[in-house]
């Protein structure tokens, strides 16, 4: 594909991809059932779930593809090239993940004020490691933008593709249920959890190739 075809999908297909992708969301929360104890509210913790499961795939999708891009350059012969595309979806990848869990910990904030009553609940371990992890993606990107050398930004992606789901599956819950929507009887709540899921999954991967080819202008 032409360069000029690549601006024509960064450019006009991906944000119409994106826009659709929004509306549909906005269609399942409207339909999406609410919950006897919460109301309307577990309609955000839908979406507070998504985005955290959104965000860890998302940085092992940046580690993956820069482990891809370790190998290319590596391990196979006169992949260099191709190599070098890699490097950059990584980045594209990782500057992604960082996007999508700076607004699943602001989703975290909203939630925790309407149900608790605490915008910001930092006795609970989840929400703390919520914090560190936001904390070391930052820094990473920081890191990453100033030292600017691939093998580096590779090896660090590989690192928070892993990290993160150390983090949240081994902490403990306080107040937070474990799996408060996979534990629903309702059959309904748990289809259109699914449904949203996928649709804040497909925002992300929205992000991620935007970002992806604007890099490779």
């Amino acid at each position: 594909m032409s360069m000029r075809n690549w601006r024509l999908v960064q450019k006009r297909v991906l944000p119409l991809v994106a826009l659709g992708l929004v509306l549909l969301l906005a269609l399942w929360l409207a339909l999406a059932p609410a919950e006897a104890s919460l109301g309307q509210v577990v309609k955000l913790i839908y979406v507070h779930g998504a985005l955290v499961w959104t965000g860890l795939l998302t940085f092992s999708l940046a580690g993956l593809l820069g482990l891809v891009a370790l190998l290319l350059r590596y391990v196979l012969p006169g992949a260099g090239q191709r190599a070098a595309t890699w490097y950059r979806g990584s980045r594209a990848a990782g500057l992604g993940a960082l996007i999508a869990w700076i607004v699943y910990s602001l989703s975290a904030m909203l939630v925790t004020g309407l149900t608790w009553g605490q915008w910001i609940a930092w006795g609970e371990p989840r929400v703390q490691a919520t914090a560190m992890i936001l904390l070391a993606a930052v820094a990473a990107a920081v890191v990453i933008r100033l030292v600017d050398q691939r093998d580096f930004t590779a090896l660090v992606n590989i690192a928070l593709g892993i990290a993160p789901w150390v983090a949240v599956t081994r902490v403990e819950a306080i107040r937070h249920p474990v799996n408060p929507i996979g534990g629903s009887g309702s059959t309904s709540i748990q289809g259109f959890y699914f449904l949203i899921v996928l649709t804040v999954a497909g925002l992300a991967a929205t992000l991620v190739a935007w970002l992806w080819l604007r890099a490779e202008e």
